[in-house]
């Protein structure tokens, strides 16, 4: 099967469209490469957002790609969350340092665990999944932060790689 090439996210933020050599390894898995640009609309753009705002899932990843230290990500992330409406209120969250004002619980229980699973996944539990119920996520929305967790440090991780072979 083959899938038609376009510029994705990954080699936006690289800026690939300079680096022909990489831009042809990565149409090599042109299948791999489309399949990452729509698991990257599934988890950002889904087309019922549920319990998770546009806005919020941008500030999540923005999250997860500065505590990542990935520049390009963290901006790209920003920027989409500058688009969405209700992004400045969250603005705030981008900053691995901060916690919500006030009893925002739930806000609470799901930075710390997108903070536990980017930073330690192996020390993620059980009992990590019984805060973000207690704290009043359905199973939905657990599966939801779930996946956009995964895909994100997944992302960070490709670029991570992508940009080592463009920089050296």
């Amino acid at each position: 099967m083959t899938v038609p090439s376009t510029n994705d996210v990954i080699d936006t933020v690289l800026g690939l469209e300079r680096f022909p050599d990489l831009e042809a390894l990565r149409e090599q898995r042109a299948k791999l490469k489309h399949l990452s640009e729509t698991s990257y609309q599934a988890a950002l753009r889904p087309a019922e957002p549920r319990n998770f705002s546009y806005a919020l899932r941008a500030a999540l990843a923005a999250r997860m790609a500065t505590l990542w230290k990935s520049q390009e990500l963290s901006a790209h992330f920003r920027t989409l969350l500058e688009r969405e409406e209700g992004g400045s209120g969250l603005a705030a969250i981008v900053d691995p340092g901060s916690r919500p004002e006030g009893s925002d619980a739930r806000l609470a229980a799901i930075l710390v665990h997108v903070d536990l699973v980017t930073l330690s996944p192996k020390d993620a539990t059980r009992a990590n999944i019984e805060k973000l119920a207690a704290a009043g996520l359905d199973d939905r929305d657990i599966v939801t932060l779930a996946g956009l967790i995964a895909f994100v440090n997944y992302q960070v991780l490709v670029v991570a790689g992508l940009k080592m072979l463009r920089d050296n």
